[in-house]
């Protein structure tokens, strides 16, 4: 049985469309999974404190704190003062209010990408480690010291937390707090 010119033009053809689409699948595919790294955290540098927290005891374990979404390995495992005032992600859009040398805990929990804001922000002034893993809490920490009067806005951004090679929701979640400090 012959087969004619028309049908081996027709096989070729079905090629030069399907290998094409094939590569462009593979390259779109390889981009899922991929966590570009954040600028933060433990990379900043702190400024000199004139009233700072009790710095807490630090262990870093390679990979923990990035592998549940905090942008450091640091880990933490002792509790926080009674004292320190805890924001949560619950609390977003709210205004939290708090005296002079307060020290305020972010705590955001593990499952998300947190990104971290730079630094400082206005009257709270960022104490090291930032975005650590919190074994008890389980959940990533910023601590701040309140320093002088005013209003400041802290913005966190949460991204999927999303495993290599495997397809991933692409979404931005924005969380703000205002602290006041009186």
């Amino acid at each position: 049985m012959r087969r004619s010119k028309v049908y081996g033009i027709r096989c070729r053809s079905w090629w030069l469309v399907i290998a094409p689409a094939l590569v462009a699948l593979l390259v779109a595919l390889s981009a899922c999974g991929t966590n570009a790294t954040t600028s933060g955290g433990s990379n900043q540098s702190a400024p000199s404190p004139t009233k700072s927290a009790a710095t807490p005891t630090v262990t870093t374990v390679k990979g923990y704190g990035t592998s549940h979404g905090c942008p450091s390995d640091a880990v933490v495992t002792e509790a926080l003062p009674p004292q320190a005032v805890i924001v949560k992600n619950t609390q977003d859009g709210q205004t939290i209010k708090v005296s002079r040398g307060t020290l305020v805990v972010f705590e955001l929990p593990f499952g998300q990408r947190w990104e971290t804001p730079a630094g400082s922000q206005g009257v709270l002034e960022l104490q090291q480690p930032a975005g650590y893993a919190s074994q008890q809490a389980h959940a990533c920490i910023w601590r701040y010291v309140a320093q002088g009067s005013g209003q400041s806005e802290v913005v966190f951004m949460a991204r999927p937390l999303c495993q290599p090679h495997l397809p991933c929701p692409q979404y931005i979640m924005r969380f703000s707090f205002t602290i006041a400090v009186q």
